[in-house]
């Protein structure tokens, strides 16, 4: 049984690579699975461990494989699952998986959906062909699966990214006057608008607070501007941070800030808006309130008033912040519930599905 993982990302890791790898490190538990990465760089699993993915180089064969090259490069495989950030490169394999982390651009869905009888009737667009070619159609949320079946015309089926569940006793945890916000350090997409919580932060002006921002950065483009910007507050960047060490972090800290899709307009730009949050769910699953704005798969997770708070403009932010430092009952509230129902996406159900609904497919017969 040949199974291969195709991404076409390269450099910094983050939630795509994390979902996508532990798909394979789930694969890696069948005895008879011969397992590929195709990537346009080797990968490096030293980084996959900061996102939790733990699969030794040994586990698998490299492919070095640009999109255009996925079709003669996964011929021979059983089962391709692919990511893609719109449609997918064409696959060759017998079975095939795309997971749309989201489809980025807007077109008309009706040249491009297909069902297997008319790809077989009709001539079609090489788009609707490359659609066609998979067997299955993965993503992240809701939102996004309604996002997916507009653009692209095609059902997908929702699988949450997995959250592991905290080592240590939140009863007892340590937690400090940290406020935590964790996404990558990046311009244009989603990006996660750690201006935003900067300033929102110089405006709550609490004696004894600190904001602490995470996350993974491609250069200093970004990043030495927003430490400019955050000159003069308690405010501490952690960049590369290792796994264990966020992890120490979420345990420690009392809140979660998240600011991607502030000031977007979501029908004109959803691709813009936070996919799902898994570090949202992160957080949460650790007693971390979270505040968040609440745009795309992040109200889906978060109730406000329930396990967590929304905002919409930094003066909402501030209110809200102070409201919960002002109300440690409040607070606690909260953290419990986030705790709860965090554990809707607990990683062995994420694993579950990738066995029963991904993986299986590499052993049946092909549409």
């Amino acid at each position: 049984m040949r199974i291969g993982f195709y991404s076409p990302f390269t450099g910094s890791v983050g939630g795509g690579d994390r979902y996508l790898f532990m798909m394979l490190e789930e694969a890696a538990r069948i005895r008879e699975a011969e397992l590929f990465v195709l990537t346009p760089e080797r990968p490096d699993v030293r980084l996959w461990e900061l996102v939790g993915v733990h699969v030794g180089a040994g586990s698998f064969d490299w492919r070095p494989t640009q999109a255009g090259e996925l079709r003669a490069n996964s011929a021979d495989l059983d089962l391709l699952v692919a990511i893609a950030t719109d449609i997918p490169p064409s696959s060759g394999a017998r079975r095939s998986v795309a997971v749309i982390q989201f489809p980025f651009r807007a077109r008309d869905r009706g040249l491009l959906r297909v069902r297997t009888g008319a790809a077989r009737a009709v001539p079609l667009t090489e788009a609707a062909r490359s659609l066609a070619g998979y067997d299955r159609y993965i993503t992240y949320s809701a939102f996004a699966q309604e996002w997916t079946r507009r653009r692209l015309g095609v059902d997908a089926e929702v699988i949450a990214p997995p959250v592991d569940r905290p080592k240590v006793d939140l009863a007892t945890a340590d937690r400090r006057r940290w406020i935590v916000s964790v996404g990558r350090f990046f311009r244009g997409g989603h990006e996660k608008r750690q201006d935003v919580l900067i300033d929102a932060f110089r405006a709550l002006a609490v004696d004894g607070w600190e904001l602490h921002l995470v996350g993974t950065a491609d250069d200093d483009s970004l990043l030495v501007p927003l430490q400019k910007r955050a000159s003069g507050l308690r405010t501490e960047f952690h960049v590369d941070l290792p796994r264990d060490d966020l992890l120490e972090l979420y345990a420690q800290s009392s809140l979660f800030w998240h600011a991607t899709g502030f000031g977007v307009d979501p029908e004109r730009h959803p691709e813009r808006l936070e996919h799902f949050g898994i570090s949202t769910v992160e957080a949460m699953m650790y007693g971390v309130v979270p505040l968040v704005a609440p745009y795309g798969g992040q109200s889906e997770i978060v109730t406000d008033g329930v396990n967590g708070r929304h905002w919409t403009t930094i003066p909402e932010l501030v209110t809200a912040t102070r409201s919960l430092i002002d109300s440690p009952y409040d607070w606690r509230r909260l953290s419990e519930a986030a705790a709860h129902d965090a554990l809707r996406y607990e990683t062995s159900l994420f694993r579950t599905a990738v066995r029963t609904r991904v993986l299986t497919l590499a052993a049946t017969e092909p549409r």
